[in-house]
């Protein structure tokens, strides 16, 4: 062995642990938002933020649409109370379902303010920490989320329709021609102009404040948290209420 072999070859890898350090430190700096600096849009459905072990983590603005699993009362709720909700949509990141629909987001409650004679109102704060996948694996928040938007249970509706897109048409095997989807249509004489099943009322990441609930509004002066505010009577929600969550910004020191 030449006499420079063994600095050289310590040169080249201390060399490539600092480069693999420095790219390790830019990717989780790119899912994070610094003080200051404007959130990341929730038109972006999910991102990621590697902790020590490599785990998914849904990182600062991941946007979640969800239901809840019980209804809320206000009269009943205590602080450290558990409140778990159902996902709605499929959490995307690069193209790929990172968060499956059958997840579960669970959070607790962090304020709570019942109605009484002397104050009529009652408020509400929730904060949620983590996922729960359908195998039981647990995916923590980069930081807590929180409630933008709360809307009224999805309704189910029919609507008339002749369209064969919309219509539950059973195709012969092995035959997909236009001239097979019309002959489907036409074996069925009460098939088409049908009642199709549909719904109404999904909400979106777009979607701020209360829609479609009465009594409730959204308090969102508190800089560190929005609160759910009833101006008279006990705040209620339904099981079935839906809820936009997005994980908040760095907090502020």
């Amino acid at each position: 062995m030449k006499p420079n072999a063994l600095p050289n070859a310590l040169i080249v890898l201390l060399g490539a642990t600092a480069m693999g350090l420095y790219a390790s430190t830019t990717e989780r700096e790119a899912f994070q938002t610094e003080p200051g600096k404007p959130e990341v849009p929730p038109a972006q459905a999910a991102q990621s933020e590697a902790d020590s072990t490599g785990s998914f983590r849904p990182g600062v603005g991941t946007v979640i649409v969800a239901e809840l699993v019980k209804s809320l009362d206000a009269g009943k709720l205590k602080v450290d109370d558990k409140v778990a909700c159902n996902l709605l949509q499929d959490l995307l990141f690069k193209g790929k379902i990172a968060i499956p629909r059958e997840a579960k987001v669970w959070g607790h409650v962090i304020e709570v303010v019942r109605s009484s004679k002397t104050h009529p109102g009652s408020r509400v704060a929730l904060v949620f920490d983590k996922v729960v996948l359908p195998n039981k694996k647990e995916l923590p928040f980069q930081y807590p989320a929180v409630i933008v938007a709360v809307a009224a249970p999805i309704r189910g509706t029919t609507v008339q329709t002749t369209k064969l897109a919309d219509m539950p048409v059973q195709m012969a095997k092995g035959k997909d021609t236009g001239g097979s989807v019309l002959g489907a249509v036409s074996s069925n004489s009460q098939l088409a102009g049908a009642n199709m099943g549909s719904s109404k009322g999904a909400i979106g990441p777009a979607n701020r404040g209360v829609i479609g609930i009465k009594n409730v509004v959204l308090d969102t002066s508190n800089a560190a948290y929005p609160v759910l505010v009833s101006p008279k009577g006990n705040l209620r929600l339904d099981f079935d209420v839906q809820l936009l969550l997005q994980v908040a910004a760095r907090p502020k020191p």
